[in-house]
Parts: structure tokens; C-alpha cells; sequence
């Protein structure tokens, strides 16, 4: 999905065309590009978070790949300080037919 509007500050949202199914057990990564500017809080991920049926475990989070513009399309496997970048999902679980 792709910003069509952003703001100099505050929460930024972008909605997927379609929604995309999740299976139960595995882990995903949710991240973003930017050319410039963002947030992070050190230590945020030295505990699990969970909020309902999901669970950002407290190992293999914070994710990040870094190299200016070079860094579009690549996939966050770096770490650092068990750091929060805010990236994060709306979930909305399926119901039973």
C-alpha cells in the first residue's frame, strides 16, 4: 500500500485495496520506507506486547533496514535496542459463517 496523504505530525494510516489473511501462529513483520525522518523508543520490545488475539513477542522485533533511499523494497532484518519504529497493524478478525 502507498501514502496518498501525510501530515508533518501525528499518527499516519494507509488501509490495503484488499485485506490480507493472517494465519494463526506465525509470525509477520509490519514496516515502512522512509527517506526521511522517524520515531523510535529504545527498550520498547525487552517484553512481549499483546493487545487481543496478537502478540508482538519480545525477540525479533524492532526491526529496520537503513541505507538512505537504497533501502526501498528491502525487507528489515537489522535490530537495535529492542526498538519501537511504530509500525503497526489494524486487525480485524473474520467471523465464523
Amino acid at each position: 500500500a502507498t501514502f496518498s496523504t501525510t501530515t508533518a505530525s501525528g499518527w499516519q494510516t494507509v488501509n490495503f485495496t484488499t485485506p490480507v489473511t493472517i494465519a494463526a501462529n506465525t509470525a509477520y513483520v509490519a514496516s515502512y520506507h522512509t527517506t526521511g525522518a522517524y520515531v523510535a523508543t529504545d527498550s520498547f520490545f525487552t517484553t512481549a506486547v499483546t493487545n487481543g488475539p496478537l502478540t508482538a513477542t519480545a525477540t525479533g522485533n524492532g526491526l529496520y533496514a537503513y541505507g538512505g533511499s537504497a533501502t526501498a523494497g528491502l525487507f528489515p532484518t537489522s535490530t537495535f535496542n529492542s526498538a519501537n519504529y511504530y509500525a503497526d497493524v489494524v486487525f480485524r478478525p473474520q467471523l465464523a459463517a
